[in-house]
């Protein structure tokens, strides 16, 4: 199962991992996911949660009185809708190699 990740810091709960997830579920009608919620003791601890922009900006995500919320990406007055063409992407990777004397 491919869960959102949260993080549980200072009362608010930060959707980590999983936007378009989130996004596409409330979408569809779906209120609700599971979730691998985090507790987060003290900020420091933020670093290792790979989060920039929160380590970057703590205090707009934990202090800020209005936060983003993931009902922002359904605002019409934040949000632009942008139609683009569908592409494919074709990647080839190859390996070439040949015996390694190593030392034992």
């Amino acid at each position: 199962m491919n869960l959102l990740h949260v993080a549980r810091i200072e009362g608010r709960l930060l959707l980590l991992n999983g936007s378009h997830r989130a996004y596409a579920l409330r979408e569809s009608g779906i209120a609700s996911a599971p979730a691998l919620v985090l507790d987060v003791t003290r900020r420091e601890e933020l670093e290792l949660l790979g989060a920039d922009e929160l380590n970057q900006r703590p205090d707009v995500y934990l202090k800020d009185p209005r936060p983003p919320l993931l009902k922002d990406f359904f605002d019409p007055q934040l949000r632009k809708l942008v139609v683009g063409r569908l592409t494919r992407t074709q990647v080839s990777v190859g390996f070439t190699g040949g015996p390694t004397l190593v030392p034992e």
